[in-house]
């Protein structure tokens, strides 16, 4: 299986972020199931216009806002 290289850039920027992907509300359509039966494939609508999968282990970017259950914050699923 290839593996995702990132450059120092990126690897700093998500040393800092404290959030994923699977955390955002404009994460859907996760797709693409693992071995252990849960996805690690989503689309973003900040992401060229959702045409792209994103990892939703990627970290936060500038548009990211925290999913709301009943008005709290939730953990990821």
């Amino acid at each position: 299986m290839a593996t995702k290289r990132m450059t120092r850039k990126q690897q700093q920027e998500a040393a800092k972020a404290l959030h994923t992907c699977r955390e955002c509300t404009s994460s859907y359509d996760w797709h693409e199931k693992g071995a252990d039966g849960r996805p690690f494939m989503c689309r973003c609508a900040y992401h060229k216009e959702g045409k792209f999968s994103k990892f939703l282990s990627d970290p936060q970017c500038e548009h990211f806002n925290r999913r709301m259950k009943n008005g709290k914050a939730t953990e990821a699923e």
